[in-house]
């Protein structure tokens, strides 16, 4: 689907740069990033032109990027990359402090690891600073401003007092909790009135609009539409909505059905088969949000309630390390390689191993594969925006044989009406759910994959950006008209 900015003057900005640059042994490697953000807008800019901010993390991004500006693609270059470069003492506070043990832990509901510093916020305002003075240089009269997520919370309205003609959307792509959490942010009130800067606010879904709104009617006691999702905050007028974020679907079917990611496909499967066994995948970052230690819990209830299952189901487990800086991830990892061989000491024999792990990544185009491959996919987050990977996994199912198991918990679990939903923190519900899957009819099965790959084909990563781009572009003829 085609994505029209009728403006040409969109400017995206992101934490996360589209492309990196890093050293290698045999000179430079450039990276592009994964993710549907950029999958979505890189393709925008390349076709209608504006630039993307974003912070320079790469090691050798200075040197590709004089006076902090790269063209991009590297092949065929299109538009430019501006480059916010940070210290060591800024991407600590600003980024691993309180962005990822402040923000990120109390929208996920984790109050317990939760940390919140003084110091940590005067870094993270000054890097928001920083976006905001790089934006407003660069934004062309009566512009476009598409900004991201809990690291750039304050931007918004940093930018508005800079850049009173630009119109702003702002996307925050991780759950906005109750407010009676998110007032334990120590500078929740600051927190919420950057955003206000914005013209157009979204979030992945209802709940999250709602407990918004609760958060400046009871943080800031500004009144609040919420038949209309509508703020007034003096004569700047804030719109709330819900955007569920989604995939590419035509692009995943066609990635799954090139021959070299068929061969393996049925490389998988025909290993699966050799062995009798049903395959369930599960794909995480090693972070403490995706449930990782509670769904080991259940599988392991599943195999003592449910011996029947036993030597017919391997659970193949794609979990990667990140923000191995932080000694409580790390922690977490090594908690979650000690169960898993707990494990496969306790039911594994015979040559059948119920637990497999993956620590390394594994490109898109063989990660889509090994979904199709799959006989199921569990998705256990205690609480996530939306989850990605869900919609993957059913996009990926060209063959309409697998079978979805989904938290509750997920923005995704709105959507997916037809996979088997479970409550995360209750083991015995996640190993009721993991009996029924396996039990089910080859017809029931292909009734529920087809039901939720029709609503992702409604429902894509285009029809997101879309929806976003034409309020936005509604606004901006309104900062436009004298």
């Amino acid at each position: 689907m085609a994505v029209e900015d009728h403006r040409g003057s969109l400017i995206v900005v992101t934490n996360r740069e589209p492309y990196i640059d890093e050293k290698a042994a045999q000179g430079i490697r450039r990276l592009q990033s994964a993710g549907g953000v950029v999958s979505a807008l890189d393709p925008l800019l390349q076709r209608s032109g504006g630039a993307w901010v974003a912070w320079g993390s790469g090691s050798a991004d200075r040197e590709t990027a004089p006076g902090g500006v790269r063209m991009v693609p590297p092949i065929d270059p299109k538009y430019p990359l501006h480059r916010v470069f940070l210290s060591p003492e800024e991407v600590l506070g600003y980024y691993n402090r309180y962005s990822n043990q402040g923000l990120w832990p109390l929208s996920h509901m984790l109050i317990e690891r939760t940390q919140f510093s003084r110091e940590a916020f005067h870094l993270y305002r000054r890097v928001n600073q920083k976006f905001a003075r790089r934006v407003a240089s660069l934004a062309p009269p009566n512009g476009s401003v598409f900004s991201h997520d809990y690291h750039l919370a304050l931007f918004p309205r940093m930018l508005r007092e800079l850049r009173p003609d630009v119109a702003i959307a702002h996307f925050w792509h991780i759950p906005w909790p109750p407010f009676t959490l998110f007032r334990l942010c120590p500078q929740h009130q600051e927190i919420t009135r950057g955003l206000l800067g914005a013209d157009i606010l979204g979030f992945q879904t209802p709940q999250d609009v709602d407990n918004f709104l609760t958060a400046v009617e009871r943080g800031l006691k500004i009144p609040v539409d919420r038949t209309q999702g509508v703020i007034q905050v003096g004569t700047h007028r804030v719109v709330v909505r819900d955007y569920p974020i989604s995939v590419d679907i035509t692009a995943i079917e066609h990635m799954v059905n090139t021959p070299r990611i068929q061969r393996w496909t049925a490389g998988i499967r025909k290993r699966a088969r050799n062995h009798h066994v049903s395959l369930a995948v599960s794909v995480d970052r090693a972070d403490y949000t995706k449930g990782l230690l509670q769904r080991l819990q259940a599988i392991d209830k599943f195999f003592a309630q449910y011996p029947e299952h036993r030597r017919r189901i391997t659970f193949l487990q794609v979990v990667v390390p990140t923000r191995t800086e932080v000694r409580a991830y790390r922690r977490l990892y090594d908690q979650f390689v000690d169960a898993s061989a707990r494990i496969n000491d306790k039911y594994g024999d015979r040559g059948w191993t119920p637990m497999v792990h993956i620590r390394r990544s594994i490109d898109r185009p063989r990660l889509m594969g090994l979904f199709r491959a799959a006989d199921y996919a569990l998705v256990s987050s205690l609480f996530d925006g939306m989850n990605l990977v869900a919609k993957e996994f059913v996009s990926s199912q060209i063959d309409n044989q697998g079978v979805l198991l989904l938290s509750e918990m997920t923005g995704a679990a709105q959507e997916l009406e037809e996979a088997f939903h479970f409550n995360p923190l209750d083991p015995d519900d996640v190993a009721e759910q993991l009996h029924r899957a396996a039990i089910i009819s080859p017809e029931d099965r292909a009734r529920r994959i087809k039901s939720m790959r029709e609503h992702i084909h409604d429902h894509t990563i285009y029809d997101w950006i879309t929806r976003i781009i034409r309020d936005l572009n509604d606004v901006a003829h309104t900062y436009a008209t004298p």
